[in-house]
């Protein structure tokens, strides 16, 4: 009995120890995908619809600023909403910062933690799901393979170090590692229950650089779906470091 305690205990240690390098393989792989993707400036214009029965239009650049890369957003359609304006930085190193303008009141918010976790334009998409998040804070693990679509995917789970400061209880990412794509996203709340699933449909390529044109956000647990379809892309173009500026956001445009 002893012997077999022993033999189990070392079987315990290698597997513990496999674990270990299995999660590094996750993160890396993680990071590879996190890095690949393109740091290039664009500017695009999108359409974003739920199976609700309205669809938003949009406007979007990207450009990296000093230490951070900005993302500059402004609904154009329909009229209810147009005007809406998102500037997103996310930092190398310190706290991002999100700001919308709010048409209504002529004003510009910085977008607080919990409002994270809110709808953004009333999607299934939440703010938090349109930003990056910190690698350092989870935890990851190869959780299996799966073939989507014609691509061959690795799933990787990541858990939160500090449940409650997350949104989602964990995720698993299934990323073509040929690529470096993430071509599906699962949700899973607080409970372990499947939440939502992002599915990106279709891609592009410009250059050296992926573009997702068509992203579906299905929110299992209500039966509802939005998707983002990118209707014109330009890679690499000239943007003003102004434009993602906060008080860009307050200027007026013209008609």
């Amino acid at each position: 009995m002893k012997q077999q305690i022993a033999l189990t205990a070392a079987a315990l240690l290698a597997l513990a120890g496999a674990a270990m390098a299995d999660g590094d393989d996750a993160k890396g792989l993680v990071k590879k995908m996190l890095d690949s993707s393109s740091k290039a400036s664009f500017a695009a214009r999108s359409t974003l619809t739920s199976n609700r029965g309205w669809s938003r239009e949009m406007t979007m650049k990207q450009k990296r600023i000093a230490d951070a890369m900005a993302v500059y957003i402004e609904v154009t359609a329909p009229h209810d909403v147009s005007g809406t304006r998102f500037l997103m930085k996310e930092k190398i190193e310190g706290p991002d910062e999100q700001y919308i303008y709010i048409p209504a009141v002529k004003r510009v918010i910085r977008i607080a933690e919990e409002a994270r976790k809110q709808q953004f334009l009333g999607s299934d998409f939440y703010v938090s799901d349109l930003v990056t998040p910190d690698i350092d804070t989870f935890d990851y693990a190869f959780v299996g393979e799966e073939t989507i679509g014609e691509r061959k995917t690795k799933l990787v789970q990541a858990t939160p170090k500090k449940a409650d400061d997350e949104v989602y209880g964990k995720t698993v990412l299934a990323i073509d590692a040929v690529d470096l794509l993430p071509v599906r996203t699962q949700f899973f709340d607080k409970k372990g229950n499947l939440f939502k699933v992002l599915t990106v449909k279709s891609w592009k390529k410009e250059g050296d650089a992926w573009v997702p044109m068509e992203q579906e956000m299905v929110d299992v647990q209500g039966s509802t779906s939005s998707t983002i379809v990118v209707t014109d892309v330009q890679i690499g173009v000239d943007l003003p470091d102004s434009m993602f500026d906060k008080m860009f956001l307050l200027q007026e445009r013209g008609s």
